[in-house]
């Protein structure tokens, strides 16, 4: 036999096969030529190979690698001696190797005839048969019609199975059941076979069920010497397609795998085989075995066997077409009987498909590819690097992972380390299914059939990706584009960085009043509060302090980092109050918190000192009442969680609202601290409604319901110094209940007003450390703790530690600036406006967002009034946003009292106020307002008792199975009291954590204002795991609106596309449909749209054709969910569309 050498070769394919035959051509030291079309011009072979040429200009970009002269003439025109075809495309047409040969070109691979005979799958029987390899029943040539493939189906039975005459892979493949199912799926695999091969002839043959499918690699040379390198277990399958490929077979029988390859190899020496191919078998469960075909190519699988025999097989087919024998040093295999497999290996490949979306093709720009590798593993590249662009126009593989060792268990692990390894972003990818595969028991006893995928469900039950680098990358580019809510936009500011005190790990945490409560009881604490004669100090400035300043903003992140510091300087605190009120709905709302998780993270540092919450008695932490067994179980997750003392109140004073809470917290073994909200001026005469007997009576009240602690809730900062001693020195005289007052130091008198308290003989006062106090907040805790040292009634706190702490928190308020409220002194306009401290900056807030920031003096004016008409009411949440919302409402419609009055028939309220009136939040004192009342509720009858006594219990089984459906997870009691409370905020929050992760691991300054370009912080996103990132710069607005975000991650370049909300759209985008609308049909992968089959008008039946897409060459076909009318048509034959664009509208009938 003649050899020749060959000086160049052509490889007609792309991706990781021309890639794989690149190396090969490399290391035999021969020049090498890519082929690409337009739309590959990116595409990572092009660079591997020496030399690379456009292909196809102007074509379709299958159409470009199937272009037989242009391919000839460009291997002349380049002296290529030969050209190796890959596997797709035009490897399996036989015209395209007789051109070769014509011309003088050596095709790498079999003959024209032998192409033809195998391509040919009906050729391909007929010589298997003359081999004497047992077949299944088929049709001896291929189907042109329906009758022929209904006869066939008639005289063997169903199932039955029809495949493309040409290729493979899946393509132009269905399995028919049924007489009835045959008309489509024929139609369906024509179509299929002639949009990936160019050739819409098919056949059909009886289908077996859960089979093996066991395949053996052949190599034959010119001289007559043909060997098989063993068998391939390709059995895992999905869509007939392989997806995990083992060599050899782990449980077929020595005899069975015998005879199998033995037949393999007398089916190529029957033919007169040469170069590299394969032969196909169907194994049934009882050890019979069946040809099926003959892939006369390279197959993508080949590298496992390579893996576990040694020998390069795309190398031996160059070798074999230059002319040498196997037998020849060159290729080194002397006969059959000195081939041996050493170990096993595992292939899977790594596809651009989402799992969780039926393997939908994902197309998009890979923002990060970070691949695995180590010891036995080998990975084939297609187009898998970051920046590459993955498109509908080809195969959705990214990366081949081969995985070799000496065990099939060892090279099972190896796999699943090796997958575990990569990380890919941008596109979702198929390897969450891969790893359940790989892991699978089934899988690993080699016990499995093509069936395999079909039968456990479990496989495609997948953990959550976090993918926290991209999603975090996301939401500061967000936030560099747009800003965040509320703050204005434009170069982020300067912030001091906060210094944490230094506290030892090795340092224990001091008992303190926790240890109290736990050894002891409530019982027990209410004794020991009693026989304190310091006076006992409660911070806020983990909750109210912040709500008062600037509208419950402060992070958990800020939070967190001085728990520890907090719990070991300040252990003689009686509470930190930390937890409840709005801080609730404000943390999923505006800081996509969850506020248990931030309950449950300060208990863990913070475990010495009594966690406070705030709870209002009929609402919990809501705005609404809520049914009984609602407030119970909040309050037992709640105490669960970490809150020892529960402050309850109500926002009208109503008692009747409150007994509910108190009994709950007690069968808790929590304390009840009931709180009488004060208001008024029990100074002054002439406001008698709230008097001195008023709050004695209410106070008597409260002990006989069983509160452990009585609170005065000033929440407006009302209570001046003198009027505080008088009421406490009265109920100390009238009732038995250790006394705590909370104030707000909006006036500047609040301070006095402690003291005074003390000197009453309050057992307990609320302050916050001094850098977190004054204004609306309450007063300054240090300030408080200095007056009182060295008197009867020193707190014993340590002023130096208060001070480290203040500091700390000095640094961290100026990252809130923003949502302060303006406010730069004290004052006394609070004695006529009455505004609770808490509620002035979330007011402020609320009148910025609604345009009224310019009027806020007419709003603060407003509300005076509006407390007025309401009948001079108790203003605490929620009943002071009833008062609030009514003062926006007012003065945004340019309403005065009079107004009212007069026109309030013909007026819309808001909500909370016809709620109010209504009394769903309770009954005020004395009363409502009898002509303002009817005026609001324009007929509605308003309830005379407790809301909660009338509202069903919340089925919380029920509740949960509806969040876990609405959420796609599984769902604990905690967010299913949240969602009860709050639903849309829940579920905002809930849809923003999906785009943008945990958020709680940015540090504060980025959260609210992103990056500076050039600015990096490091991100901790567990222990241990830290994230660099670095903005290096942001685009300019593209025609689509959007703008690119470059950052550094890792040292990694990434880049983030965000739509600028500032920008003037000039491309007209898809809409896109909505989930929740039944009747809005999407796209369920990228691609383009094939047959349009309905028009606006059209009554269809439910599974009536709709449309039909076709995406990396595989069709799919939108049926209707329900009989309906065809509202509307979005799309047209041609259109390329993304996943999820709005294809049609349906309205059902």
């Amino acid at each position: 036999m003649t050899r020749r050498t060959f000086n160049k070769i052509l490889v007609a394919n792309r991706g990781e096969i021309a890639i794989r035959v690149f190396r090969a051509c490399t290391e035999l030291g021969i020049r090498t030529v890519a082929l690409y079309s337009e739309q590959d011009n990116t595409a990572l072979h092009r660079f591997k190979a020496d030399e690379a040429y456009l292909i196809g200009e102007g074509k379709g970009p299958i159409e470009a690698y199937l272009n037989i002269e242009e391919i000839v003439e460009l291997a002349k025109r380049h002296d290529v001696d030969a050209i190796h075809p890959g596997y797709g495309f035009l490897a399996e047409n036989p015209e395209f190797a007789k051109r070769c040969a014509e011309e003088g070109i050596v095709f790498i691979g079999p003959s024209a005839e032998h192409i033809q005979m195998f391509g040919d799958k009906v050729d391909a029987r007929t010589m298997a048969i003359k081999a004497g390899v047992p077949v299944i029943p088929g049709t001896p040539d291929p189907i042109k019609t329906l009758a022929e493939a209904s006869r066939f189906g008639k005289e063997h039975g169903y199932p039955v199975i029809i495949k493309a005459a040409s290729g493979g892979g899946g393509r132009g493949m269905r399995i028919v059941r049924d007489e009835t199912a045959l008309p489509e799926a024929l139609e369906r695999a024509q179509s299929e076979a002639k949009s990936a091969f160019g050739d819409s002839t098919v056949y059909i043959e009886k289908y077996l069920e859960n089979p093996k499918h066991i395949e053996v690699q052949i190599l034959a040379d010119q001289e007559g010497n043909t060997v098989h390198l063993f068998e391939r277990d390709c059995s895992i399958q999905r869509r007939h397609q392989k997806v995990v490929e083992v060599a050899p077979s782990v449980s077929l029988p020595d005899e069975v795998r015998g005879k199998i390859n033995d037949a393999a190899l007398q089916l190529m020496k029957t033919a007169g085989y040469t170069n590299a191919g394969t032969v196909e078998f169907l194994v049934t469960s009882d050890q019979q075995f069946y040809f099926i075909e003959v892939n006369p190519r390279i197959q993508v699988e080949h590298t496992i066997t390579e893996m576990i025999t040694g020998i390069d097989i795309v190398q031996s087919q160059i070798r074999i077409a230059e002319g040498y024998a196997l037998s020849d040093p060159e290729i080194g295999i002397q006969s059959q009987e000195a081939l041996s497999t050493h170990g096993y290996a595992i292939q899977c490949r790594v596809t651009a498909e989402d799992p969780a979306q039926n393997f939908a093709p994902d197309t998009g720009r890979l923002l990060a590819y970070r691949s695995g590798g180590g010891f036995g593993i080998r990975l084939d590249v297609g187009n898998a690097f970051t920046g590459a662009n993955i498109t509908t126009y080809y195969d959705s593989l990214l990366v081949k992972v081969s995985a070799s060792a000496l065990t099939y268990e060892q090279a099972a692990r190896k796999m699943l380390r090796t997958l575990r390894e990569f990380r890919i972003r941008g596109v979702k990818t198929n390897i969450p299914f891969l790893e359940n595969v790989v892991q699978h028991p089934e899988f690993l006893s080699g016990e499995y059939d093509t069936s395999f995928i079909d039968r456990r469900p479990e496989l495609f039950e997948y953990p959550v990706k976090k993918d926290r680098g991209t999603k975090l990358l996301s939401y500061i580019a967000q936030t560099v584009v747009n800003g965040h809510p509320g703050l204005p936009k434009g170069k982020k500011p300067e912030f001091p960085e906060p210094v944490v005190p230094e506290t030892s790990v090795q340092q224990p945490y001091p008992e303190g009043t926790k240890h109290i409560l736990d050894q002891h009881g409530p019982d027990g604490l209410v004794s020991w509060i009693k026989s304190q004669q310091k006076l006992l100090v409660t911070d806020t400035t983990f909750r109210d302090a912040h709500q008062s300043l600037f509208a419950t903003r402060v992070r958990t992140f800020d939070m967190l980092r001085i728990s520890e510091a907090t719990g070991k300087l300040a252990p003689e605190l009686f509470s930190l109050e930390m937890w409840g009120g709005a801080t609730f709905d404000t943390s999923m709302r505006f800081l996509n918190e969850d506020p248990w998780e931030r309950l449950r993270l300060l208990r863990e540092r913070i475990p010495n000192i009594l966690f406070q919450m705030l709870l209002r008695g009929a609402n919990a932490v809501g705005y609404t009442n809520y049914p009984d067994n609602v407030i119970k179980k909040f309050v037992r997750l709640s105490a669960d969680t970490g809150i020892d003392v529960f402050r309850i109140f109500d926002s009208l004073n109503w008692t009747e609202g409150m007994h509910v809470a108190i009994d709950a917290v007690r069968e808790c073994d929590k304390i009840a601290e009931a709180a009488i909200c004060y208001t008024g001026d029990i100074l002054d005469p002439e406001r008698d409604k709230y008097s001195l007997k008023y709050y004695i009576n209410m106070a008597k009240q409260l002990e006989k319901m069983g509160a452990h602690i009585l609170a005065i809730k000033d929440m407006a900062g009302l209570l001046k110094p003198y009027a505080a001693y008088e009421l406490i020195r009265a109920l100390k005289q009238e009732v038995g209940l250790p006394i705590h007052l909370h104030t707000h130091d909006t006036s500047g008198n609040q301070l006095a007003t402690l003291l005074k308290a003390s000197e009453a003989g309050a057992d307990i006062v609320d302050g916050a450390l001094s850098a977190m106090s004054g204004l609306t907040s309450q007063p300054s805790l240090d300030g408080l703790v200095a007056s009182l040292q060295r008197m009867d009634r020193d707190t014993g706190l340590n002023l130096r530690n208060l001070q480290r702490l203040s500091n700390y928190w000095h640094s961290v308020r100026s990252y809130y600036a923003g949502f302060e409220s303006g406010m730069k002194s004290p004052t006394s306009e609070v004695y006529i406006h009455e505004m609770p401290g808490g509620q002035y900056t979330n007011l402020h807030q609320q009148a910025k967002a609604v345009g009224l920031e310019e009027r806020w003096e007419e709003v603060k004016h407003a509300y005076h009034v509006v407390n007025r008409m309401f009948g001079d009411i108790v203003k605490v949440t929620p009943s002071s946003k009833v008062v609030g919302d009514m003062a926006l409402f007012m003065v945004q419609n340019n309403l005065s009292e009079e107004d009212v009055y007069e026109k309030g028939e013909h007026l819309d309220f808001p909500e909370s106020v016809i709620s109010f009136f209504q009394g769903n939040i309770g009954q005020p004192p004395g009363g409502f307002p009898e002509k303002l009342q009817q005026i609001v509720l324009k007929g509605r009858e308003p309830l005379t008792t407790r809301p909660g006594k009338l509202l069903p219990d919340v089925d919380f089984t029920e509740v949960e199975r509806e969040l876990a459906e609405k959420v796609g997870r599984p769902v604990d009691d905690y967010d299913v009291m949240a969602y009860t409370m709050y639903p849309q905020v829940f579920l905002e929050k809930e849809k923003l954590t999906a785009e943008y992760g945990h958020l709680g691991v940015l540090d504060t300054p980025t959260f609210f204002y992103g990056l500076r370009v050039g600015e990096e912080v490091a991100v901790d996103i567990e222990q241990g795991k830290t994230l660099i990132v670095k903005l290096m710069s942001v685009g300019p607005i593209d025609p689509d609106g959007k703008r690119t975000v470059y950052f550094e991650l890792n040292g990694q370049p990434r880049e983030v596309a965000v739509a600028d909300l500032s920008a003037d759209v000039t491309v007209e985008t898809r809409p896109k449909a909505d989930p929740a609308e039944v009747g809005q049909i999407g796209a369920s992968m990228p691609g383009k749209v094939l047959n349009v089959m309905v028009d606006p008008g059209d009554e269809v039946e439910k599974g009536e054709h709709l449309i039909a897409t076709e995406a990396m060459k595989m069709e799919t076909t939108i049926q209707a969910p329900f009989a309906a009318k065809v509202k509307a048509v979005h799309v047209k034959i041609g259109d390329a569309i993304e996943t999820g664009d709005l294809l049609l509208e349906l309205e059902k009938i």
